[in-house]
This record gives structure tokens, C-alpha cells and sequence, in this order.
């Protein structure tokens, strides 16, 4: 099993909605939601009974969680501010996942995330969510790839809402979409860069 955590000490860049997609696009996957927002169990309660399962555990809880999976690929959206439980959860995971929306507040709590990635000593990536539909980013890639490999962009697009208010992934939502072509783009990328590295 590859265990990817989902990280940003910044709130509000999107780590939920990116857990549930690249979970659903993902084959044979399982959430643990150590977010007490419990974003990703309230959209698995509006699926039903359609995977990927979602368990919520407390974060000092995820290592005995992680022994008790047995799917191929296990996602953990975490919390923003507790510098701690990400260091922990950083150290058992396979690649931590640093989630960036374009912006200067966004840009200015990176240097926090960085630091919790680091203390950790965990591989990781970053995915940049949310971005403008026409923003040029290449100035912003080439900074962060000082530190980490950057995959496909995600912009911004009416799809991810959309789909989390009926408890789905964009690929299921709209699979001809723009939104579903980047998430399986990144996956795509995450499985030949940075999960099988």
C-alpha cells in the first residue's frame, strides 16, 4: 500500500476536494480524514455506499489506522495548523502531497509547511490547486521546483463544487470535463514521478 498525505499548513487551498479526487481516480483507495472539519467524511456520507471508504481518525491515531488498511493507495487529508500531527503523519507516508493556491497569503505560509516536511525528512511534491483558468504560472513553478517536482496544474473550475455538493468526484460529475482531464493528469504524473520513484 502507498500512503500519500494531503499537507498545507495554509487552510482553504483545497486539500479536501483534491483527498476526495485523487482518491476516486485512484484504484483500490481509502481516506483517512484527520481533518476535524471532517470535509471528506460528509461528502462519503452524501455518496452512500459508493468507494472510496472513508474513516475519521484523530491524527496521533493514523499510524494504527494505516496498519488495519489493506487497499493499494491510502489518502490522508489533514489539518492546517497543527504543526505536530503533520510531522507525524509526514513520517509514515510514502509522499506528502504540498498543496499551494496561487496567492501572495498562500506564498507567504508555504515557508511553514516546508519547514514540518523537512523536520519529518518526507518525500514530497506539490500540487498547485486552484489556479486562475488563464493565470501563467511558469515563475511559480520554477521557484517551487527549487524545492520539490511540481505535477500538472489544477485550475480552478465549477466541476469541483458542483461534485462535492452531490457527494462526487469530477470524474464521475462530468468525465468529459476540463476539471477531470488535470485530476487524471496529475495522477497520471504522481504514479510516473513521484509514487513508483
Amino acid at each position: 500500500m502507498k500512503t500519500l498525505a494531503i499537507v498545507s499548513r495554509k487552510g482553504g487551498v483545497g486539500k479536501s476536494t483534491l483527498t476526495m479526487n485523487l482518491a476516486a481516480v485512484s484504484d483500490h483507495s481509502a481516506i483517512l480524514d484527520t481533518d476535524p472539519q471532517a470535509s471528506c467524511a460528509d461528502w462519503s456520507d452524501r455518496r452512500g455506499y459508493l468507494q472510496p471508504p472513508v474513516i475519521t481518525v484523530p491524527a496521533g491515531r493514523v499510524r494504527v489506522a494505516l496498519r488495519q488498511q489493506n487497499s493499494s493507495y491510502c489518502f490522508i487529508d489533514t489539518q492546517p495548523s497543527a504543526e505536530a500531527s503533520l510531522i507525524e503523519i509526514a513520517q509514515v507516508s510514502d509522499l506528502c502531497i504540498i498543496v499551494l493556491r496561487p496567492g501572495q497569503l498562500e506564498l507567504d505560509a508555504l515557508g511553514a509547511t516546508l519547514a514540518a516536511i523537512r523536520a519529518a525528512n518526507a518525500k514530497a511534491v506539490f500540487c498547485i490547486n486552484q489556479a486562475h483558468p488563464q493565470a501563467n504560472l511558469n515563475e511559480l513553478i520554477d521557484g517551487l521546483e527549487q524545492h520539490y517536482s511540481v505535477g500538472p496544474v489544477l485550475r480552478s473550475r465549477a466541476d469541483y463544487p458542483a461534485a462535492v455538493a452531490e457527494g462526487k468526484a469530477v470524474i464521475e460529475w462530468n468525465p468529459s470535463g476540463k476539471a477531470a482531464s488535470e485530476i487524471f493528469a496529475y495522477w497520471d504524473w504522481l504514479k510516473e514521478k513521484a509514487i513508483n520513484d
